[in-house]
C-alpha cells in the first residue's frame, strides 16, 4: 500500500505556488494561482509585489487599491465599500478605468470575503494568493485566515497562501503535503493547528522533525522550529534549502518568517 507521500508526489498533481522569495508545492492540486488579491492590511514592499502580479491577474480589495497604487500595479477590478481606500487611490482607479464593485459599509460580510466570493463567479480559477493581509489588527488577520478555509469549504476558492516579504503563512488540508524549496537555511517555522486537532503529521527538513503525530489545538507547542532542509532526496543549493509537511486530517497553518534572518537574503 503506497504512503500519503507517495500517492501526493505524483507529477502534475501539485497547487505550484511562487513567491519572490521562495516556492511552495501543495498536494493534490493543479496549476499555478492566476489571481492576486491585494487587501488593505500592512502594505508588501512594492518590488515584491509587482513581482509577485506578474503574470496574474490582481484585484485591489478596498485599501488595497493604495497598495497598487503605490505598486503602480493597475488592478482588473476593484471591490469594497471604500471605507478605507483613500479618495487618491479611488480616483486614480477611476482615471485607469478599473471597474468597481462598491458595497455598503453595514454589511454581513468583509470586503475580504465578498471578493473572495466573487472569485467563485469569475472565470479566474478557483486558486488565489493573498497580498496586504499580514500585519495590522490582529482581529483582521485572525478572521482573514479563517475566511480563507472558509472559502474554500463553502465556495470551492482555494486561497492556501497569504504573503508579503516579511511573512507567509500556508493553509493545508488533510490529507495533503507541501513542499517547500528555496527557503533560506534557518528560516523560523511554525506549524498551527486551525482545526480541533491535525492527525498524522509528518513534519521534515526542520530542526524538530514530527513523526506521525497528533496536533491539537489547545496545546500550541510546535512553534518557532528552524528549516534546516535534512531530507534525503531533496538537493539544496548554497544557503537554501527544502522542507515540508504532510498529514492525514485537520486545518494547518504553515507559517514562515524572515525575522532574524534578514541577512540571509529573504529581504
Amino acid at each position: 500500500m503506497k504512503t500519503l507521500a507517495e500517492v501526493e508526489r505524483v507529477p502534475g498533481v501539485a497547487l505550484k505556488v511562487k513567491l519572490p522569495q521562495f516556492k511552495a508545492n501543495v498536494f493534490p492540486g493543479s496549476g499555478s494561482p492566476a489571481l492576486v488579491l491585494v487587501a488593505g492590511g500592512r502594505p508588501p514592499n512594492a518590488q515584491w509585489l509587482a513581482q509577485l502580479c506578474q503574470g496574474k491577474d490582481t484585484w485591489a480589495v478596498d485599501k488595497g487599491i493604495d497598495v497598487c497604487l503605490s505598486a503602480k500595479i493597475i488592478p482588473s477590478l476593484f471591490i469594497g465599500d471604500r471605507d478605507s481606500a483613500s479618495m487618491n487611490g479611488i480616483l486614480w482607479a477611476r482615471n485607469n478605468r478599473v471597474p468597481s464593485v462598491v458595497f455598503p459599509t453595514e454589511k454581513n460580510m468583509t470586503d475580504l470575503q465578498i471578493a473572495l466570493r466573487m472569485v467563485q463567479e469569475s472565470a479566474k480559477g478557483p486558486d488565489v494568493i493573498l497580498a496586504g493581509v499580514l500585519g495590522g489588527r490582529h482581529d483582521h488577520f485572525f478572521a482573514n485566515i479563517f475566511s480563507m478555509i472558509w472559502a474554500e469549504e463553502e465556495w470551492g476558492v482555494q486561497s492556501r497562501c497569504a504573503a508579503d516579504e516579511k511573512e507567509a503563512i500556508f493553509l493545508l488540508k488533510g490529507p495533503g503535503s507541501i513542499e517547500f524549496t528555496g527557503v533560506p537555511a534557518g528560516t523560523l517555522v511554525s506549524t498551527l493547528t486551525l482545526s480541533e486537532k491535525c492527525t498524522g503529521v509528518n513534519l521534515w527538513g526542520t530542526k524538530w522533525p514530527i513523526e506521525n503525530g497528533t496536533l491539537n489545538i489547545r496545546r500550541p507547542f510546535a512553534v518557532s522550529n528552524i528549516a534546516t532542509g535534512t531530507k534525503p532526496g531533496f538537493s539544496d543549493i548554497k544557503n537554501e534549502v527544502s522542507f515540508g509537511v504532510e498529514m492525514s486530517s485537520g486545518w494547518m497553518g504553515i507559517y514562515i518568517t524572515a525575522t532574524g534572518i534578514e541577512e540571509k537574503g529573504w529581504i
